[in-house]
């Protein structure tokens, strides 16, 4: 079961989960409350059996500007010692921690903007869709921080070169430059081609196994911390659960018999 939220909406509609930025007014700038309820609800992931997909998008036209800097104003440089701005800062490591564990294909859609730690969150999303004049920027510096929990996301997302410009000279760009950059999977002209395309990207996707896709993303999040031999091990301990699971047995039996699997409410053969 979901955890209850104050500040994230939750609406989930047969098997997909769509979580909603829900503070227009602050253009859905990420406080501390924010950050919270969406590691609570990420981190209860993996026990829902029901949702195989998870949409991340924001309210009022807006992904995310980022973190919330009058939080930065009047509690970090006002009250908190640096202990509790480390712990703080800490919190959205904990975060897109919880981001790397969703087990369900998770996709980031984007209109208005993805500043800062916003982009960051979207640079994680496995499928991460925008607007044409979507506006990024990765825009620490411009303030006197640094990027400190995106800065590996971002290299990791992009390479260490572009990723050195975007993050040392907090250049603006819109979707295509994002596309170009493989920040950005697909682009779309307006809201209602963005709607569009995540659907169609959520009926391709109901083709793949929920098992598979789960076991498959955890094979991605391994070649980030084992090597050689380690990860050849890892992988292969995934194929044989996997092969001797229910799924693949459904799937080896639906392709002899030449219909969908169980799991394909696609409506396609």
């Amino acid at each position: 079961m979901l955890p209850e939220t104050e500040h994230i909406l939750l609406e989930q509609q047969a098997d997909t989960l769509t979580i909603w930025f829900n503070r227009p007014e602050a253009r859905n700038a990420l406080s501390a409350p924010v950050i919270d309820d969406l590691a609570l609800v990420l981190e209860a992931l993996p026990g829902q059996a029901d949702i195989r997909f998870v949409i991340l998008r924001g309210k009022g036209g807006v992904f995310c500007a980022g973190g919330d800097l009058k939080m930065f104003k009047t509690v970090f440089q006002g009250e908190a010692d640096r202990e509790e701005i480390i712990r703080s800062n800490a919190d959205f490591g904990r975060l897109m921690k919880a981001v790397r564990a969703v087990p369900q294909l998770f996709l980031v859609v984007i209109e208005g903007a993805a500043m800062a730690g916003g982009l960051g969150l979207a640079c994680l999303a496995d499928v991460t869709l925008a607007t044409r004049d979507a506006r990024f920027a990765l825009t620490e510096v411009t303030l006197g921080i640094p990027p400190a929990q995106i800065t590996p996301v971002i290299m990791e997302r992009i390479g260490p070169s572009e990723a050195r410009r975007l993050l040392l000279t907090a250049a603006r760009f819109d979707g295509e430059e994002a596309q170009r950059l493989g920040l950005v999977h697909f682009v779309e002209t307006d809201a209602q081609a963005l709607a569009a395309r995540t659907e169609q990207l959520l009926q391709q996707a109901r083709g793949g196994a929920p098992g598979a896709i789960a076991a498959t993303k955890q094979i991605i999040n391994a070649t980030g911390h084992l090597a050689g031999d380690e990860l050849v091990r890892f992988a292969a301990e995934q194929f044989a659960d996997c092969m001797l699971g229910e799924e693949a047995r459904e799937g080896l039996e639906a392709f002899a018999d030449k219909r969908k699997p169980a799991w394909n409410n696609t409506g396609t053969a």
